[in-house]
Formats: structure tokens, C-alpha cells, sequence
């Protein structure tokens, strides 16, 4: 595809000069991000990555747990340390290096005014409304630019040694993997395709030794483990759910632009087939960009059709391709801006730059920097506000009786604000004595704080929890939302607990929100 070795040096020019100007925009804007949106996006799953990088030095398998994304935890461990701002600010670092790397894929591509991907990245709707976020969508955003980088610039061991790790960075590395060894066959780069499982192979083995599976990677996925369970019911809905918010995820600047590159390919293929000289930039857009864009959108389009894998219909997971996108609308535009009108190739600079940014803030659902704060809808942020939950939490700590037994519940942002660790009771429960021989568990009276929780699918719910193993004295706090869909307690199933008493409930009976609390305490062992 490319007959010489690169050079991999970047001279600084006018490009290079307008590259750092872009960049200091966006920084800007996601600077402000940080000042004025009070909760992170991703709800309850980004303190849920926080927890698992925050505690992961007091349980160092945590770095291996296929739910936190091995990947990610290990890399915002350190930051953890320094509280939840650090892991902001790390995700905020991911955005840049991805919008960064764009500009320099861009321009290896030989692309025509390669600044402007930095915008066609970083102002998607997707993109913005992720930026202050704990999640692990926009560290799998870096890793996939870095390896279409690597590509263009024709190091193929090296990319394909990055790209063996993607299943480790998020669950759908397998479909990106799928996708780039598509790749390596049309290209005939077949000789490369070992190193594909030299990143699987290295955690399936560090995994199968720690906890003595040998199918560890796949055994202990989560989303495949709760498929065979049937450990809660994600929902599903139309195949055409993605297709159809497009201005969500994208917007309508880089949709259009994609769509455009679409056709350009297919007009590729039919200079091909009537033996044309090949498109070095065509060639990477039909061959890696497309497939990897497509397989992606295609899986989860599916997987939410059918219901399957914990598909929630979540937009936010499109930000893992969302370098790409960016990628392939560069390619099109490069092409329009090709035609040498001046007068045109200018105001279509502005446009597009200005555009990007007029229409990422509504397609986040998020206010311009001139208006009013949209109010965030926070379960629980560790303040006293009039949300059930924390009138709950507030009604529990204020008891003499109840305040210092296990708090079961199923709600991340809990653990952050008090400082609780997930995994903490494991040690209490079930400890061991220097030489490894098991000891009698300690009364919870005598736990650390910080270990005094557990989640609500801890609880042995049947033949309405008769052979239940919870202490005497252990709390629940129950919402209808992430108790019932993440923690698989509904209703019925928590008022049959007899061992249990309803002791509060806050709210309204209001099914599939965190509005409908109930509070219930054991009484008996």
C-alpha cells in the first residue's frame, strides 16, 4: 500500500501552527466542560470505573476484572490515588492525545489542511458530552487512533501488536480486532496476523494463572457470563436505533461527510475494478477505516436489536470509533477542498469549524457557554440534596441502630462519596491468617469502615432468602432502577425477604427510577 518507509518526523509549518491553535480551542472548551458540569457523564458507570482504579492498589487483581477493562484501571490507578479529579482531568488528556494524533494521521495522509480533523474529532456531539467523564470509551479512543496512525505510517508489527490488546481496552476490541485482521487479509499482510494475539494472549494467560481457568478471558467476561446467566434485562429496541441518532452521535457535519467519503470509496472500487491507479488515501478509508466504523456499528446495532450482551442502547460507546469518523469525514472533506477555488476553500474552513461547534453543544444536550446551566440529574453526589437516595443514605446515618451495619446497595456514586470499598467485606468475610489457613469472619462491628458494603446481588433472594448468609443487621437500601436492572432484585423479590423488615422508603412508587427507594435492615440470622 505504501512503498517507502516513513519519515516519522513532524516539521512544524503553517499547518502545524493552525494544529496548535485548534487544539488550544478545544482545550478551552473542555477546560469550561470541567468548571461547569457538576456531574460526570456516564452516570453511574463512570464512578464505577473510579472505584475499580481507586481500590485497585489494595486488590491488585482489580487490574485483570474484565468489567472494569483491565486497560483503563491500570492506567488511571495512579491518578485515582489523588481522588476523582485526577481521573477527570486523565480523561480530558485521552480527548487531546486522540484529537492530536488525528491531526498527525491526518497529515501523513497528505490530506489538505489536516488541522481541521482536531474539530471534526473533538466537536462530534459524542465527544463532548463524554470529555469530563471516568469512563473508558475515550482511553479506547486513543488506543484506535494510535493504531490507524501506525498503519499510515506503514509500521505494521507495531500496530498490530497495539491492536492485539483491544479486547482488553473495551469488549468490542473484538470486533475492532476482527475488523483490522479483515484488514491484514485484503492487504495480504498475512505474515502478520500471529502478532493479532499477542495482547489476548498475555492477559488469557496472567488471567488463567490468578484464577486458574484456563478459558479466563472468555469465562469471566462479564457481558458473556450475565448472557448465559440472564443477569439482568438490558432492554432492547429497532436495529435502526444508532442510524437514527446520528445527530447525538456525530452530528450532522461529520454524518454528511462520512456519508459522502462512502460513496468516494465505492467510486474507488469502480476505478479499481477498471484497473486505475490506486488511491493511497482511498485505499485506507476502504480498506481499514470503513470495516472498523462498519463492524462497530453493525455489532451494536444488533446486539441492542436483540437484546443481547447488556446492550442498553448507550450512544456514548460510539466515541471508541469516533477518531475514525473524524477520520473518514477529513477524507472528503480533503477531496471537496481540492477543487482550487479560494474564496471557497475558505468559507468552507470557517463553516465547517464553526459549525462543528454550533451544533456539538445541542447534539450533547448540552447549554452554549452564553447560556444558563442545564440542571444535572444527580442520584447522589455526597451532599445534602432532596433526592430519595440521599434522603435514604440521610435517614440510615442519622439512626443509632442501623448506621453501623453493612450498607447493601447497587449504586457507585454511594461507595465514591463515602469512600467505600466494593471489595473490602470479601477480606472481613472470608479472611486468612499469615500462612494462608481460612479464620473465622470478625463481627461487623469490628470491620474497617471502608469495608462496611456489599451489592444488592449478594443477597440469596431464594425460597425468599431462607439460606441468606448476610450478617444480622445488614441494611438494604433498594432503588427501582440499578437494584432492580444491575443488582437483579425486583419489587417482589425484596419484600419476600422474610428475614428482612421494611424500616423506610422515600419517593414514589415509580418504576425504572432511582425516584422509588426502600430501606429494609435483617433482624434475623
Amino acid at each position: 500500500m505504501w512503498a517507502t518507509k516513513p519519515k516519522f518526523r513532524v516539521e512544524w509549518n503553517r499547518n502545524s501552527s493552525a494544529a496548535a491553535m485548534a487544539m488550544l480551542l478545544v482545550a478551552l472548551v473542555n477546560a469550561y466542560l470541567s468548571v461547569n458540569v457538576s456531574v460526570p457523564s456516564g452516570g453511574q458507570d463512570s464512578w464505577n470505573h473510579y472505584l475499580y482504579a481507586r481500590w485497585a492498589w489494595q486488590h491488585p487483581t482489580l487490574l485483570l476484572d474484565q468489567w472494569g477493562k483491565p486497560f483503563f484501571t491500570t492506567l488511571a490507578m495512579p491518578f485515582a490515588q489523588l481522588g476523582i479529579g485526577a481521573v477527570l482531568f486523565l480523561n480530558h488528556l485521552c480527548v487531546l492525545a486522540t484529537a492530536w494524533l488525528s491531526y498527525l494521521t491526518a497529515r501523513k495522509m497528505g490530506f489538505k489542511n489536516p488541522w481541521m480533523v482536531i474539530f471534526l474529532f473533538a466537536w462530534q456531539p459524542i465527544v463532548l458530552s463524554n470529555v469530563h467523564s471516568v469512563l473508558t470509551e475515550p482511553s479506547n479512543a486513543l488506543v484506535l487512533v494510535w493504531i490507524c496512525y501506525l498503519f499510515v505510517g506503514n509500521r505494521w508489527k507495531t500496530a498490530i501488536i497495539v491492536a492485539s490488546f483491544l479486547p482488553v481496552v473495551r469488549s468490542e476490541g473484538f470486533v475492532l480486532l476482527g475488523a483490522i485482521l479483515l484488514f491484514l487479509a485484503l492487504r495480504n499482510r498475512w505474515k502478520y496476523m500471529p502478532l493479532s494475539v499477542v495482547g489476548v494472549l498475555l492477559y488469557g494467560v496472567v488471567g488463567a494463572l490468578i484464577s486458574g481457568k484456563w478459558n479466563w478471558l472468555f469465562s469471566e467476561n462479564p457481558y458473556v457470563r450475565q448472557e448465559i446467566a440472564g443477569g439482568f434485562d438490558a432492554g432492547h429496541g429497532s436495529f435502526w436505533h444508532y442510524a437514527m441518532h446520528q445527530k447525538e452521535i456525530m452530528g450532522i457535519i461529520v454524518a454528511a461527510l462520512c456519508l459522502i467519503s462512502l460513496v468516494l470509496v465505492a467510486l474507488y472500487v469502480v476505478k479499481r475494478l477498471n484497473r486505475k491507479t490506486p488511491a493511497n488515501n482511498s485505499q485506507i478509508a476502504l480498506w481499514l477505516y470503513w470495516p472498523l466504523l462498519g463492524f462497530f456499528f453493525l455489532a451494536h446495532s444488533i446486539l441492542w436489536w436483540k437484546g443481547a450482551m447488556g446492550s442498553h442502547g448507550l450512544l456514548r460507546v460510539f466515541m471508541t470509533v469516533s477518531p475514525v469518523m473524524a477520520l473518514l469525514s477529513m477524507y472528503s472533506l480533503d477531496l471537496i477542498m481540492r477543487v482550487e477555488i479560494q474564496f471557497l476553500n475558505r468559507l468552507l474552513k470557517a463553516t465547517v469549524s464553526v459549525g462543528m461547534f454550533l451544533l456539538a453543544f445541542p447534539g450533547a444536550g448540552l447549554p452554549y457557554p452564553w447560556q444558563s446551566q442545564a440542571q444535572n440529574d444527580v442520584i447522589y453526589n455526597g451532599n445534602n440534596d432532596n433526592k430519595p437516595v440521599a434522603q435514604a443514605l440521610r435517614w440510615i446515618e442519622t439512626s443509632t441502630e442501623y448506621k453501623n451495619g453493612i450498607l447493601v446497595h447497587q449504586i457507585p456514586a454511594i461507595n465514591v462519596f463515602k469512600d467505600l470499598d466494593p471489595w473490602g467485606a470479601e477480606s472481613q468475610l472470608h479472611p486468612t491468617s499469615p500462612n494462608g489457613e481460612w479464620m473465622n469472619a470478625k463481627p461487623v462491628n469490628q470491620w474497617p469502615k471502608t469495608s462496611k458494603t456489599l451489592s444488592i446481588w449478594s443477597v440469596d433472594t431464594k425460597d425468599s432468602g431462607a439460606q441468606d448468609w448476610m450478617p444480622k443487621g445488614s441494611v438494604i437500601l433498594w432503588d427501582n432502577f440499578h437494584a432492580r436492572r444491575d443488582g437483579n432484585m425486583g419489587r417482589a423479590a425484596l419484600l419476600s425477604l422474610k428475614k428482612y423488615r421494611t424500616i423506610y422508603s422515600a419517593g414514589m412508587s415509580d418504576a425504572d427510577t432511582t425516584n422509588d427507594v426502600i430501606v429494609r435492615v435483617k433482624f434475623q440470622d
